[in-house]
């Protein structure tokens, strides 16, 4: 069942249409940023809200870039790793993994 929730946000009333599984997700990405634009506003409590708005799209974009890069990262150790055991268990029992292999 779809349905609409409204958020503030700058002042501004914001219409997000979710399901039931996507309600939560939607508060916690509104939650996210008014906490950035809170942030951004303490700090420098002259800034338009437009420019809150841009600088917070700005801080959330870049933290999504960082953890899409350590993620990327960490699949690639992981990637690795499992690369480096599988030499290493053939090195130690290069028999094994030829019957495993012709009994598939």
């Amino acid at each position: 069942m779809n349905q609409n929730l409204e958020f503030n946000i700058l002042g501004s009333t914001v219409r997000v249409r979710t399901d039931d599984q996507n309600n939560t997700n939607a508060q916690a990405a509104v939650d996210l940023l008014n906490d950035a634009i809170s942030s951004i506003k303490s700090a420098n409590p002259s800034l338009k809200d437009i420019d809150v708005a841009v600088l917070s799209a700005l801080k959330l974009a870049t933290k999504s870039l960082e953890i899409e890069s350590e993620y990327k990262e960490n699949v690639f150790a992981l990637k690795t790793g499992i690369e480096d055991a599988l030499h290493y268990v053939e090195k130690v029992s290069p028999g094994t993994m030829n019957i495993e292999s012709n009994s598939l």
